[in-house]
């Protein structure tokens, strides 16, 4: 009798454990032995795209990002606080396969793509750790756009467009970057980039002084042979980034220089630009 006694107590406590075990939630995806979901798990980089997978066998991995150029491949600049900056913070993007989707959720060709547009890449999660990186896209959405690059490209294309005998000649504009602390380091770049490529000069950044040592400017004579230089200066944006005040002046001599206060307002997609206390020397 003891020993089916014992059988039995031990057939409860085996029923027992089973039940335990079946009505255990399971985790989620990176959720650690606690159930808590680690907050590296949940950013851009790792979060998945269910519409985006081709496979079925492979999680597709989806970062925002910045794009820089999109006209010999795309290069992009992955936000900050992806998982994919921290391999680069520039990565060319092999779009052969990949599908392109407008601001209207539209198949569209690589060619909508400008410099400053906020995209969404769904990727297989493989990056190949150059520099820049580079990863296959599986799909690209447009999700909009940085307005500010623009606001900057308007205020200096109008100030390049004033006086242009004092560009006669030239193959360089010099920049001085030095209080453009309002905008990011890519943002910089992604401007001078598109002012090179526009006006087809060379693109230089430095003070009056540096391009002085590097024998650009001749200091003595205060001329500057090759180019011009463009400082912007004094500059605000506001929260919504749709103004953006600021003084701005381009120099090419002693005696050849112009400049004012300048207030650019955004309406719809152009810039609107205003001048004050406009100078000529």
């Amino acid at each position: 009798m003891k020993k089916i006694g014992l059988f039995i107590l031990m057939l409860l406590i085996f029923g027992i454990i089973l039940i335990g075990c079946n009505n255990q939630t399971p985790l989620k995806d990176g959720a650690n032995d606690n159930g808590v979901i680690n907050n590296e798990d949940i950013n851009n980089d790792d979060a998945t795209n269910d519409k985006a997978t081709k496979d079925d066998n492979v999680k597709y991995r989806v970062f925002e990002a910045t794009v820089i150029n999109s006209v010999e491949g795309l290069l992009i600049s992955p936000d900050k606080d992806t998982v994919a900056y921290k391999s680069s913070d520039k990565i060319y993007v092999a779009t052969n396969d990949a599908e392109i989707f407008d601001d209207e959720n539209n198949i569209a060709d690589l060619d909508i793509l400008k410099p400053g547009d906020r995209i969404r890449i769904s990727y297989d999660g493989l990056i190949e750790e150059s520099y820049p990186a580079q990863i296959t896209a599986d799909k690209i959405e447009l999700i909009g756009h940085n307005y500010v690059i623009d606001g900057f490209l308007a205020l200096i294309d109008d100030i390049y467009q004033e006086d242009v005998g004092l560009n006669g000649g030239i193959t360089m504009i010099g920049f001085d970057t030095t209080d453009w602390t309002m905008i990011s380091e890519i943002e910089t770049e992604i401007i001078l980039a598109n002012v090179k490529e526009k006006y087809r000069l060379e693109v230089i950044v430095g003070t009056f002084d540096e391009l002085a040592e590097q024998e650009l400017i001749d200091k003595d004579n205060l001329y500057f042979e090759n180019g011009i230089l463009i400082e912007i200066n004094d500059i605000e944006i506001n929260n919504d980034k749709d103004k953006i005040k600021c003084s701005i002046k381009k120099w090419r001599s002693g005696l050849g220089a112009i400049g004012w206060d300048a207030e650019a307002k955004l309406d719809k997609d152009t810039w609107e630009i205003k001048r004050k206390a406009m100078w000529i020397s």
